[in-house]
């Protein structure tokens, strides 16, 4: 399987270690069609953005930089943080509206809001110690994602799963209903064949994403391929895959 973009990677103005504009060489170079910058939200411990006006500055940048790559389609995105159990991102309705499209994840180390928050975040923590309070973990989790992916116009849900586990099924059944593409992070290898495959017998549809750090990196897509072939996924259900002419 063969793929016309890569949406989901990281510059200097989160934790990516090349500029905006060296992803976007990087992806040119690679003869991709289309190439998305989607930094963490400013809530993200350690590697958010500094404040959400920065993915406007992406976006700027982006339009600027548009003449010297002919042909490469370019997106401002955020890959958001939720902080609460209710599904609250850290990025704003107001610059949401005005990125190209809205990644979603849950990440184990950000700035929660409210207790409740601090909650769901510390149980994913004190989980590791005390197994029996995985499974409210789980549910917490997935609750979580799933009032996201109804309150905000979620394009893809980041790496599901990885470090905060959720119920596959239900979280697959919202992605569904709310037309939300389910990533394989190909720079994790995640999911696994096993997960991947359960959420294809849902029906969800995919995208293949690298969550590049360095311009190396960026459409190196192979795990996406692999796994998605091993489980029998057709290109038409696979968003950035190139379809047959």
């Amino acid at each position: 399987m063969q793929f016309i973009g890569d949406y989901h990677m990281h510059s200097t103005y989160s934790d990516g270690k090349a500029t905006v504009a060296e992803m976007v060489e990087a992806a040119y170079h690679c003869k991709l069609s289309e190439v998305g910058i989607s930094d963490h939200g400013p809530r993200n411990i350690g590697t958010g953005v500094k404040n959400s006006r920065v993915f406007l500055r992406v976006k700027d940048e982006l339009e600027k930089l548009a003449p010297r790559f002919p042909g490469l389609k370019m997106f401002a995105s955020a890959e958001a943080d939720i902080i609460s159990p209710t599904g609250e991102l850290d990025v704003s309705q107001e610059v949401i509206k005005n990125l190209d499209y809205l990644i979603v994840g849950l990440h184990p180390y950000v700035f929660p809001k409210g207790l409740a928050g601090v909650e769901f975040i510390l149980g994913n923590q004190v989980k590791k110690f005390v197994p029996l309070l995985r499974e409210k973990i789980i549910n917490l989790n997935t609750k979580a994602l799933v009032e996201a992916i109804y309150q905000y116009d979620v394009w893809t849900i980041s790496h599901p799963g990885l470090k905060m586990e959720i119920d596959i099924g239900e979280v697959a059944r919202a992605c569904i209903n709310r037309d939300t593409a389910w990533e394989i992070n190909a720079g994790h290898k995640h999911p696994s064949y096993k997960d991947v495959l359960a959420a294809a017998r849902s029906g969800v549809d995919f995208v293949v994403n690298s969550d590049a750090h360095f311009p190396e990196s960026v459409g190196c897509l192979d795990y996406g391929s692999w796994v998605l072939e091993k489980c029998e996924v057709p290109v038409e259900r696979v968003r950035n895959a190139k379809k047959q002419n």
